[in-house]
C-alpha cells in the first residue's frame, strides 16, 4: 500500500502548491469571501511556513483541524463548518529532509545549542524507535550457520516464548523445519534445521561454518510485532495503533520516517473521507478535502524557513449542488499543475499589518 504513494514525480514547492490550490477552489465555484481553509498538520514549528502561505493566499488564518503526527480531529468537523461556506481541508503528515546528506526523517534545529539535527516528525519517529530497537535485537539474536551437513538456525529462547505480551514474534514455520524439533538445546537458545524457504533465500553461502546474525534478511514476512497499547493523556496512542499493521515494513524500510508519513496520510485520507460523507454540518456547504505529505527540507542558514514541498496523495470534493468526486494521486497532481501559479487575490502581509497598525484604536469599555 505504501509504495503506491509516489513521491518524487509529484512533489511541488508550497509556494506553487498553495496558489494552485486556491485557483482550483475558485474553478469549483468557491468564493474568496466565503472560503475557510483548515489545516490538519502536526504541531512542529516546521509547519509554520505552509500555514503562512495558506494565510497569504486564502486571506484568513486556517482553522486548526490537526493533531500530533498529522492526524485529523474529525470531531471538529461541526465547529469548523460554522466558520465558512466554502470549506477547504488540507491534511498532511510530515517528514524532515536533509538535502546535503540526502536523508529523510531529520530536521536541523537552528535554535538549539549546537544547531543539531533532530527527528522529524518527532512523534512518528518516537513511535518507531521502540519497534526499530526490537527489530535490531532480533536481527542479532536469530543466527544462521551449519552443523555438519545441516543448514541450521539458532534462535534465542525469548523468541520461542509465545506467552510474552510484546516484542518481535517470529513466524517460525517460515524459518525452521516444520517438525520444530531442535537439533541442539543450548543454555539460552535452540538450534533448528532451517526451513526450505530460508535455505532457498539465503543459498549455501548463507549458512557458514560459524553462525552469523540473520540481519536484514529478517524480512517483514518472517515476523510480526505485538505490543500493549501505550497510555497517555488522551488514552491509547492512536498514531501507534494506526501504524501497528505496517510496522514490519517500516522497520525494514530504507526510509522509515518517510514511509510512516506516507502510510499515515493514506490512512487519514480514507478515514476522513468517510467522516465527511457522514457529517451533517457539511450538507449545505462546498467541501474540498486534499491530503498529502509535507516534506520539510531543512533550511540552510540563509533561510529562516524550510523549503517545504507538498506531495499530493488524493482529494475529495462534495459540492453544494450535489456533485461529488474523488481525485487519485496522478489526477490530483495534474489538476493542480494545470492551475495558474499566480493568485491575483494574494494578501500582502506588510500592507495588511501596516493598515491594521494605523487603524483607529478600538477601546474596550470594561474596566
Amino acid at each position: 500500500m505504501i509504495e503506491t504513494f509516489r513521491v518524487g514525480p509529484f512533489a511541488m514547492r508550497y509556494s506553487q502548491f498553495v496558489p494552485r490550490l486556491y485557483n482550483y477552489c475558485r474553478s469549483l465555484g468557491f468564493e474568496r469571501r466565503r472560503m475557510m481553509p483548515s489545516r490538519a498538520f502536526c504541531s512542529d514549528e516546521s509547519q509554520g511556513y505552509p500555514v503562512m502561505l495558506l494565510v497569504q493566499h486564502f486571506g484568513t488564518f486556517p482553522f486548526d483541524h490537526g493533531r500530533v503526527g498529522g492526524k485529523v480531529a474529525i470531531n471538529r468537523h461541526g465547529p469548523y463548518a460554522h466558520h465558512g461556506e466554502d470549506l477547504v481541508i488540507i491534511q498532511a503528515s510530515h517528514v524532515g529532509y536533509d538535502a546535503d546528506a540526502v536523508r529523510f526523517g531529520v530536521y536541523q534545529r537552528h535554535r538549539t545549542d549546537g544547531c543539531g539535527f533532530g527527528d522529524c516528525c518527532g512523534k512518528l519517529c518516537a513511535v518507531l524507535h521502540w519497534y526499530q530497537d526490537e527489530y535490531a535485537h532480533a536481527c542479532r539474536q536469530v543466527q544462521c550457520g551449519r552443523i555438519g551437513d545441516e543448514a541450521a538456525v539458532r534462535i534465542d529462547n525469548q523468541y520461542l516464548d509465545e506467552s510474552r505480551s510484546e516484542g518481535v514474534f517470529l513466524r517460525l514455520d517460515s524459518l525452521v523445519e516444520s517438525s520444530r524439533q531442535p537439533l541442539h538445546v543450548l543454555s539460552t537458545s535452540k538450534l533448528f534445521r532451517a526451513s526450505p524457504l530460508l535455505r532457498e533465500r539465503l543459498g549455501e553461502a548463507g549458512f557458514g561454518e560459524t553462525f552469523a546474525p540473520l540481519g536484514s534478511a529478517l524480512s517483514p514476512d518472517l515476523f510480526e510485532f505485538r505490543r500493549v497499547p501505550a497510555e497517555g493523556p488522551e488514552g491509547h496512542d492512536i498514531l501507534e495503533a494506526a501504524l501497528a499493521p505496517v510496522m514490519p515494513v517500516l522497520v525494514t524500510s530504507a526510509n522509515p520516517a518517510l514511509d510512516a508519513a506516507r502510510f499515515v496520510t493514506q490512512a487519514e485520507f480514507d478515514r476522513t473521507y468517510r467522516s465527511i460523507l457522514r457529517e451533517p454540518a457539511f450538507r449545505t456547504k462546498n467541501v474540498l478535502f486534499v491530503s498529502g505529505v509535507n516534506i520539510d527540507v531543512s533550511p540552510r542558514e540563509e533561510f529562516p524557513f524550510p523549503l517545504t514541498k507538498f506531495v499530493p496523495w488524493a482529494a475529495y470534493a462534495r459540492l453544494r449542488d450535489g456533485c461529488s468526486f474523488l481525485l487519485e494521486q496522478e489526477e490530483l497532481a495534474e489538476t493542480l499543475r494545470r492551475m495558474p501559479g499566480e493568485n491575483p487575490d494574494c494578501l500582502s502581509f506588510d500592507a495588511t499589518i501596516e493598515r491594521m497598525t494605523t487603524a483607529p484604536e478600538i477601546r474596550i469599555p470594561v474596566g
